[in-house]
């Protein structure tokens, strides 16, 4: 990886021969590069919390195509946004806590510099025309070089990766090149300099179209709890519940697959342990028939019992629940085809002894564990409620009285 950090009165790293500051660098205030023909000052805003929308907290694509004068959506071409050419991919920074963006915005990243714990330049207010004022790096990864200009922010700590034309074939191989590129780097620095180093999304915008896509999360739902007296609440509900909710707190979408796999797969040995008590006692032993939903219905149906607080299920959820090979299949099978394999990958990297075999910064490997978590948590949630259905629905006793202050 070459690094150059360019001053204003440096030629220009484009090779137009030009100074820095007659070029390119004019437009590092605006963070955008070259200038967008588009202008995408665009800002999304849920209006209410608890408008259903995806399954909150997990992550989606974004994509705005631009319109023009008498377009309309079903005269667009085929292939709007991912057909072969040139892509510009921003790679945005923040310090993990502090997230640039509100929780119920998404915003297009054009004019936009995150932030980090990395300096590469002075505070913009120290700034001289003589000072760094970007920072240049020509990275080499899977057989191709790609050249990123970081941009810095206003205290002059990297906030962006820029790549201004990078050619692929679509949106995803243009996200993956580019962050399959920088990943490795990225976690260099986080070792090497001990600090965190996190990508907080990504916009990748077609140049021949000016489509864009952008990672966003759906946002959580503002709820309330109801009042009164709870229902005990035993020591084996209370393990399970402590793991569901250190999933839920994470940003980490292959830590929260490990939480929410943790729960399925010691659900399955404790029925297993019981069902052995229950041969040597001569109890009837316990069956549980639990399977994926093959169809629509079948699956609204099973979410308004794991989830009985939301009546109104959007297809943008419905579509990102199951994955179509799963349907119909039950929940046994899922588990030892398709989620196993993605748990063991990932506890070998995080978790078991010997040598490290998977590379947790690859997009593929984001992209499974990003398709199989709203199913896991599905399955999960189904396996909660039928081992203990008395906690997991938390009926509450209304009759319990609410005393003022005292006078």
């Amino acid at each position: 990886m070459l690094m150059t950090k360019v001053g204003r009165n440096d030629p220009c790293p484009c090779g137009s021969g030009k100074k820095f500051k007659k070029c390119h660098g004019n437009s590092v205030a605006s963070a955008s590069g070259t200038a967008n023909p588009i202008p995408k000052q665009v800002q999304l805003r849920r209006q209410s919390g608890n408008i259903p929308w995806g399954i909150p907290g997990e992550e989606h694509k974004l994509v705005v195509v631009p319109l023009m004068q008498g377009q309309t959506p079903e005269s667009l071409p085929e292939g709007m946004g991912g057909l072969p050419g040139k892509y510009k991919v921003q790679i945005l920074l923040s310090r993990p806590g502090y997230p640039i963006a509100g929780e119920r915005e998404y915003k297009f990243i054009d004019e936009l510099i995150g932030d980090s714990h990395i300096s590469i330049a002075k505070p913009r207010s120290e700034r001289r025309p003589e000072d760094v004022a970007k920072l240049m790096l020509d990275m080499f990864g899977n057989g191709t070089a790609i050249r990123f200009m970081g941009l810095p922010n206003d205290q002059g700590y990297l906030g962006k990766l820029v790549i201004e034309d990078l050619f692929a074939e679509n949106w995803y191989d243009a996200e993956s090149k580019a962050y399959e590129t920088l990943a490795p780097f990225l976690s260099t620095w986080s070792l090497h300099l001990d600090i965190p180093v996190n990508v907080e999304t990504i916009q990748v915008t077609d140049l021949q179209t000016h489509a864009s896509t952008l990672r966003v999360r759906t946002p959580q739902f503002n709820m309330s709890t109801p009042a009164g007296m709870s229902p005990g609440l035993g020591e084996d509900f209370r393990q399970y519940a402590s793991i569901y909710r250190e999933g839920m707190d994470t940003n980490s979408p292959s830590y929260r697959f490990l939480c929410l796999y943790k729960i399925i797969e010691s659900i399955s040995s404790r029925r297993s342990r019981i069902a052995q008590e229950d041969k040597k006692t001569g109890r009837p032993v316990r069956r549980f028939l639990e399977q994926v939903p093959k169809d629509k219905m079948d699956l609204i149906k099973l979410l308004n019992e794991i989830y009985p607080w939301r009546t109104d299920w959007d297809d943008f959820a419905l579509n990102q629940m199951i994955p179509p090979e799963a349907a119909g299949s039950k929940i046994g099978t899922v588990r030892e085809r398709y989620l196993n394999p993605l748990r063991t990958g990932i506890a070998h990297a995080l978790l078991k002894s010997g040598e490290i075999k998977i590379i947790l910064d690859r997009m593929d490997h984001i992209q499974l564990v990003n398709k199989w978590l709203p199913l896991t948590r599905v399955i999960a949630r189904l396996m909660l409620k039928n081992e203990f259905p008395e906690e997991f629905e938390l009926k509450m006793n209304p009759n319990i009285v609410f005393r003022g202050p005292a006078h």
